[in-house]
């Protein structure tokens, strides 16, 4: 999948921000803030 954002926006890896966004949906997030809070808690691990 293609990469379309500028290089300032690229902090991290496309591959995981879809990643962390489409696990922060299966376990029930429904809005941008559920999908970033689940993010920040998980990704440490």
């Amino acid at each position: 999948m293609p990469d379309h954002r500028r290089a300032e926006g690229k902090v991290y890896q496309l591959a995981y921000v879809l990643l962390f966004s489409i696990l922060a949906i299966v376990s029930g997030g429904n809005s941008y803030r559920s999908i970033v809070t689940f993010i920040e808690m998980h990704r440490l691990r």
